[in-house]
């Protein structure tokens, strides 16, 4: 019986040091390792290499799970005999000891599934770096001794996966897909690991490279450009009336960017030395990219550059927008606003249970904050999607009905859609004229 008990230690040991290699992670043992907990440097070398460790684990489970069935079931099978013996003695001398023999196997298989698997494994998965630094100085040892019996094993093993058609190319510490870091994000959060707006975070973050800059530019009819034949005293009039501290300088019309005109070198021109009278003469050299750009590479540029603007061009060499630091920012953090930004919010609700909308709000964000089901293949924001409905330029009033709600104009900038209200509605979809 002492023989069995060392057996389910060794067993007990066995998976306890196969799941603390597989579990623990190696910067929380390089944070142990700091904090000086003794046998933090081993574990984590043994992460490195730990095929060869899980190869010596592997090993002593087998070799301890024989010796309990050789061990275990014999003397247990003896003393169930003489217990069950007269009892079971009217069934017979063979059947008594079948009986015998089948009660042994099932206590010893209990025993080992219970004291040497479960148990062992509950415990390391509550804290498998605890576990780690424990088991690492004996697996070290012991490795080392079977080292010739694992190499003996893994090549035959190796041999006999490549008959079978194993490439043998499996690679060492797998990385993981964006969809499965996705995936673990989600489930830290449901855990509690991760606050919801870290959750968001992080997969704006996974997302990030996926973006263009013409999905996070502000488009050409809302930039804020000034002429460059304008004055000192023009420019500092548009730069009081917006909360910007750079401007986009353009030749004849906004579609020609020239160069970008800064408030600290208005400040220069207006109270330096040298007196400059036209903002041509304190533009600054503009930087120009594609919206097809990918938004990691415009960030790999404005660090080069050190520059945090950058107009966009589209396809024919025209201005299609502008783009920040800050719209980049914004992708991963989340809306940023200044001291100084007085943009009315995208929706507002009203008290007869209609809201105002922006008409430069995405329909997709239209559809979860009123919890709408407006679709359109052909546009992105919902003053788009109005203008689709319409078929025409929109005039001030106009309306259409359509997916539970009806949509009106109720401010334009120019020809441009600038705020709309949405109401609850008629199913049908019919355009309609202001009266």
């Amino acid at each position: 019986m002492l023989t069995l008990a060392a057996l389910l230690l060794a067993n007990a040991f066995f998976v306890m040091a196969e799941y603390a290699l597989v579990r623990a992670r190696s910067t929380r043992l390089e944070e142990m390792e700091r904090q000086g907990v003794r046998g933090a440097a081993r574990a984590r070398r043994m992460l490195r290499d730990p095929e060869r460790y899980i190869a010596t684990t592997q090993l002593g489970i087998t070799m301890a799970g024989v010796g309990m069935g050789w061990v275990g079931e014999p003397a247990f099978a003896f003393l169930l005999d003489r217990v069950l013996g007269v009892p079971l003695r009217g069934l017979g001398e063979t059947a008594a000891r079948s009986l015998s023999a089948l009660t042994a196997f099932v206590l010893v298989t209990f025993l080992a599934v219970v004291l040497s698997e479960l148990v062992p494994k509950s415990l390391t998965l509550d804290n498998p770096e605890r576990i780690a630094v424990r088991v690492a100085r004996p697996l070290e040892l012991l490795s080392r001794i079977g080292r010739p019996l694992v190499w003996l094993l893994e090549r035959s093993a190796g041999l006999v996966a490549r008959l079978l058609g194993a490439s043998g190319s499996a690679r060492r510490g797998a990385s993981y897909s964006v969809q499965e870091l996705k995936l673990l994000v989600e489930a830290a959060q449901r855990s509690g690991t991760l606050e919801d707006s870290e959750r968001v975070m992080l997969h704006a973050v996974f997302d990030f490279g996926d973006l263009r800059v013409r999905e996070v530019m502000v488009p050409r009819t809302e930039m804020v450009a000034v002429p460059a034949s304008s004055t000192v005293d023009e420019l500092i009039a548009i730069a009081i009336e917006h909360p910007y501290s750079k401007f986009p300088v353009y030749e004849g019309t906004s579609d020609q960017v020239i160069g970008i005109a800064h408030i600290k070198d208005l400040m220069r021109a207006r109270h330096g030395p040298s007196q400059v009278a036209a903002v041509r003469g304190l533009m600054r050299e503009a930087l120009f990219v594609h919206e097809s750009l990918r938004v990691q590479d415009l960030l790999a540029r404005f660090r080069a550059s050190r520059q945090h603007l950058a107009v966009v061009l589209d396809e024919f060499g025209g201005t299609a927008g502008l783009v920040t630091l800050e719209d980049l920012l914004e992708e991963i953090v989340g809306e940023v606003s200044d001291a100084f930004d007085r943009t009315p919010p995208l929706v507002k609700r009203l008290p007869d249970g209609s809201a105002l909308v922006d008409g430069l709000m995405l329909i997709e964000e239209v559809n979860q904050v009123l919890g709408l089901h407006l679709e359109d293949s052909h546009y992105d924001t919902l003053a788009g999607y109005m203008l689709g409905r319409l078929g025409r330029v929109a005039r001030l009033g106009d309306e259409v009905e359509g997916h539970g709600m009806r949509l009106r104009v109720e401010a334009m900038d120019g020809r441009r859609i600038a705020r709309l209200s949405v109401r609850p509605g008629a199913p049908a979809e019919s355009p309609q004229a202001p009266p």
